[in-house]
Formats: structure tokens, C-alpha cells, sequence
């Protein structure tokens, strides 16, 4: 008995040793950054210094978040190979068609016309003299965020809570203490400094959930076999993603939806491209990224299958039923305290990249695009001053919200489908003319209205249809439709579109839509 006792102790020990020295890498990277900060512009954009190591890493740390140990785990333990839906885009199609289609664009147009912020483009690009546009975008965002940040918020809370059986919600202050910190000091250099931390420590966690599952499996094949016989006992754990019509309606879906539009609306990762040094910087970015986002997905997809095969049921979990904890508990039972250590840090890095993310965007909207116009005076040392308030008024708010103890799963994909929402006016803005402010308000407000319903109605459950799609899908035409049925926008917004230069430096080569 006292042996397992001080196993146990040990066991905390080495874990929460790793945590301290993961805690202050972040509070010294802070420090660091900090020194680097002295403009409005080094707080937000970082001085759009970003090469393309380190655009891929935060990136893939931002877009990656507790979502994909807790939420994107417990779905594929749940429905099995279903998750390939979900994974296959978010891995290559998606996270590529970001920098295709977008980040070339934004990076220029927000350079030209002198936006640090996501709204500040929205704002110039659809003439928003009257500030209309800028408010309902930034309420909206910021909601989205804070719901986003909760959502990593429980996955901590969870994480520390069945591995060293802390409580809950002195876990989450922790957490959001050290990341309202470092944040708070060094602004957004600090964050993708951390990012590129996190981001290795996310592709090493993945990396040895993947390959010690293999091993204890004796081999894909074994796996392979012990699958179909999970299928067996459980058919709703299904060995393809082709097991019936509604999952393969419900896969198209969540394929095109989350895997798609999702993400190349993203407002978080539309900052991360207007921060990069030059294009070419964006060029040789979507390689890395696409490499570390397989490497995260495959390692998790392939531990939680097996947890699946050796734990067929919930119940039989040894700390607790929740299946958002599967690989943490994969870590607990079959691996040495050192790597379950090194997943641990990895779950808290996907976290904390995410969430500090969000904090400086919604920051940046708040302060640059709110404040600064109501008072346009403020120098930028007050500037900076305000926004570090602003951060931690979002981090007291979020640990509220987090008291909840809801779905890491429905949390997360809640606020990332309200932010690929927003996303859908800018896309029609950067690539055709004749987008009005119009539009881009009634495509916002009728994407989001189509998103509470349909949250409110459990639709994606009665129609097998998941909620991304039929919200990014509504914006995306209302944006449109509304735009033809409105006035024109001044024609100086065609010119500043044509005037975007290709690395070439070719004016007008960018293709610019105009209604004629």
C-alpha cells in the first residue's frame, strides 16, 4: 500500500515539476518580449516580423487549442473513423486554402491601407464611416472569443483536475493568471514566441501519444484487427466513414463546414498572415504547417482508437467516465510519468496558444477599433496601458463563464464557427469589388442567427447536418445577395483592391470582381 502511495507521489512530483518549468518559460519568454513592445502596432502585429517557421507554429498552435486532445479525442473515441471528416481538411484542404486564398491578400490590402487589426480592414474596406459595421463585428467577436477561451479554460480544468486531482476551478486561475501574464507583458511578439514553443511541445505529445499506441497494439495490423472487433460490440464505433447515408450527409458536412469554411474565415489566423514579414514569407509557410497539423491529428486519432479497442466503454475508464479525457487517461495508465509529463505540457500548450490568440485579437478590436476612436488622442504608451486592462477584464470574464464545466467539444465549436461566420464578408470584400457595408452587416447577423437556431433546435442531430455549413453557407450568400440590392461602394474601393501587389510587384495583378 505504501508503495503505491509514493508511486503516486512521484508520479505528481514529475508531472507538476514539468509544469513549473513550463510555467516559467512562458513568464520569461513574456518578460522577453516585452522589450520589444514600444509601439501600438509591435503590441498587435508584432511589427509584422514573422518568418515563416514561425507563422506555421502559430498557426497550427492557435487553430489547434484543447479542442484537439479533449474535444476532437472524445468525438473519434465515440464515433470512431467518423472523426476522419474532420480530420482529412483541418490536416491539408482547409489549413492549405488559407494561405491560397486569403492570406496573400489580407497581408497586402492590410499593408496598404495601414490596418493592424482584423476589424480595422473590415472596417476601411466596407467605408464604415459611421463605426456601424465596427460595432456589430467587434461585439460578435469578442463574444465568439470569450466563448472560445471557457471552452480551453474547462479543458484545463479538466486536465489538472483527473491528473493531479486539483480542483477545477483553482486549476483554471492558475492557468489563466500565467497567460493573462505573459500576454499582458509582451503582446503579440510574446504570443507567437510562445506559440513556437507550444507548438513543439503540441507535435512531440501527439507524436508519443501515436507511436506508444502503435507499440502497444503489436503493430497497425493488430489495431487494425482489434478495431473491426470493437466494431462488432459496438457498431456506433464505426471502422469507415462511409458506415451509412446520414453519416456520410453528416461527414460532408462537417468536412466542407469545419474542415473548409471554418477555417479559412478565421479571424485569428487572418491576423497571423497581415503579421508576416513579406510574402514570401507566406509561400514557404503552408508546407510546415500542413506537416505539424498532420502530425497532431494522426498521433491523437490513432491513440484515442486504441483507448477505444482496450476501454470499449466509458465506464470502464479508470478515472471517470468523461470521454473527453480518453488520451489523457491513455497517458495515466500506459505511459512513463516523464512523457505523460510531455503530453501534459503539450495539452496546456494547445490551450494557452489558443487562448492567448484570442485574447490579443479581441484586445486589439476593443482597444484599437472601440477606444482609440472614441478617443483619438490617446498616445501610444496609454494605448498599451488600456489594452493590458482590457486583457484582463477578458480573462476574468472567461473563468466565470468556465465555472460552467460544459462540452470542451460543443464550447469550442461554438466559438469557432461564430468566428468563421465573420469570416465569409471579409473573403467576399478582398476578392470582389462590389461587397457593400450592407451586406457584410446582414451576412454577419443572418450566419449568426442560423447558428443559435440552430444550436437551440438540435439541428445537427434531427437533420445530420452540421452547423458550420448552413451558417458560413447563409453569410456567405446573404453577403452576396444583399450586396447587388444595395448601393455601390465608393470607387475608391476598387482602386485600393486593383492597387494590391503580387511579390512580383505587379500592380492589379491580384484579380479584383466588379459589378458593373
Amino acid at each position: 500500500m505504501e508503495e503505491k502511495v509514493d508511486s503516486a507521489m512521484e508520479f505528481n512530483y514529475m508531472i507538476i515539476g514539468f509544469l513549473i518549468i513550463y510555467f516559467l518559460i512562458l513568464l520569461f519568454t513574456g518578460l522577453l518580449a516585452s522589450k520589444n513592445t514600444s509601439s501600438i502596432e509591435d503590441f498587435f502585429l508584432g511589427g509584422r516580423k514573422l518568418d515563416s517557421l514561425m507563422l506555421s507554429t502559430s498557426v497550427s498552435s492557435t487553430g489547434m487549442s484543447g479542442w484537439l486532445a479533449l474535444g476532437f479525442a472524445g468525438y473519434t473515441y465515440e464515433n470512431g473513423f467518423q472523426s476522419l471528416w474532420i480530420m482529412v481538411p483541418s490536416a491539408t484542404i482547409g489549413i492549405l486554402l488559407c494561405y491560397v486564398l486569403i492570406s496573400k491578400r489580407i497581408r497586402l490590402y492590410s499593408e496598404q491601407t495601414a490596418s493592424i487589426t482584423i476589424i480595422e480592414v473590415i472596417k476601411k474596406r466596407f467605408y464604415d464611416d459611421n463605426n456601424t459595421l465596427t460595432i456589430v463585428f467587434s461585439l460578435v467577436l469578442s463574444a465568439a472569443s470569450i466563448i472560445y477561451i471557457s471552452a480551453q479554460l474547462i479543458a484545463i480544468g479538466k486536465l489538472l483536475n483527473i491528473l493531479l486531482d486539483w480542483n477545477y476551478s483553482s486549476s483554471i486561475l492558475i492557468a489563466i493568471i500565467i497567460m493573462i501574464f505573459y500576454t499582458v507583458l509582451g503582446g503579440f511578439t510574446a504570443v507567437c514566441w510562445t506559440d513556437f514553443i507550444q507548438c513543439g511541445l503540441m507535435a512531440a505529445g501527439s507524436f508519443i501519444a501515436g507511436s506508444l499506441a502503435i507499440q502497444y497494439a503489436g503493430g497497425l495490423g493488430s489495431l487494425s484487427q482489434k478495431v473491426v472487433e470493437t466494431n462488432q460490440m459496438f457498431p456506433e464505433f464505426a471502422v469507415t466513414p462511409f458506415s451509412s447515408f446520414d453519416s456520410i450527409i453528416l461527414g460532408i458536412s462537417l468536412f466542407i463546414g469545419d474542415g473548409i469554411l471554418n477555417w479559412i474565415g478565421q479571424p485569428t489566423l487572418m491576423v497571423r498572415y497581415m503579421a508576416a514579414k513579406d510574402i514570401k514569407t507566406l509561400s514557404s509557410a503552408p508546407l510546415i504547417t500542413i506537416t505539424i497539423q498532420f502530425i497532431l491529428f494522426m498521433g491523437t486519432f490513432i491513440a484515442t482508437i486504441y483507448m477505444r479497442t482496450q476501454f470499449p466503454e466509458p465506464a470502464l475508464f479508470p478515472y471517470g467516465g468523461d470521454t473527453e479525457t480518453v488520451l489523457i487517461q491513455f497517458f495515466i495508465t500506459m505511459a512513463h510519468p516523464m512523457l505523460t509529463g510531455i503530453f501534459v505540457s503539450s495539452i496546456l500548450a494547445a490551450v494557452m496558444s489558443t487562448s492567448d490568440s484570442l485574447f490579443m485579437m479581441t484586445t486589439s478590436v476593443l482597444v484599437n477599433d472601440i477606444y482609440n476612436y472614441l478617443r483619438p488622442r490617446s498616445s501610444q504608451k496609454h494605448l498599451i496601458f488600456i489594452s493590458r486592462l482590457v486583457t484582463i477584464l477578458l480573462g476574468i470574464i472567461a473563468y466565470i463563464i468556465s465555472m460552467s464545466e460544459s462540452s470542451v467539444l460543443w464550447s469550442s465549436w461554438l466559438g469557432w464557427t461564430t468566428l468563421g461566420i465573420m469570416g465569409m464578408p471579409v473573403i467576399i470584400g478582398l476578392y470582389w469589388a462590389g461587397a457593400t457595408k450592407e451586406g457584410a452587416i446582414c451576412g454577419l447577423l443572418s450566419g449568426f442567427t442560423v447558428l443559435i437556431l440552430w444550436n437551440v433546435f438540435d439541428l445537427t442531430e434531427k437533420l445530420n447536418i452540421f452547423q458550420a455549413l448552413p451558417s458560413c453557407g447563409i453569410a456567405f450568400i446573404v453577403t452576396i445577395f444583399t450586396s447587388l440590392f444595395t448601393a455601390k461602394p465608393p470607387d475608391h474601393i476598387a482602386e485600393d483592391l486593383k492597387s494590391i501587389s503580387t511579390p512580383s510587384g505587379k500592380k492589379g495583378s491580384v484579380e479584383v470582381f466588379e459589378v458593373k
